[in-house]
């Protein structure tokens, strides 16, 4: 067996993201105003399509999950 198939992975950035957003049930268009972002630009974070530091600390801040993010993205 390998010793790499035994270390779970974290989940993405992304994944946390669009988890904390329905764990609170919240719609991406909540997300869009809440944050100033558009619903697109929300999906491609979620998706991890887009990893711009600024959007992504804006919307982990948003759904209380900043501390969760990597901390690439909290500097």
């Amino acid at each position: 067996m390998n010793i790499a198939s035994n270390i779970a992975k974290s989940p993405s950035t992304g994944f946390l993201l669009a988890e904390a957003r329905q764990a609170r049930g919240y719609s991406l268009d909540d997300v869009a105003e809440t944050t100033g972002l558009t619903v697109e630009e929300v999906t491609a974070l979620e998706n991890d399509a887009d990893f711009d530091k600024s959007r992504i600390r804006r919307t982990a801040a948003a759904l209380g999950v900043l501390d969760r993010i990597s901390d690439a993205y909290r500097a």
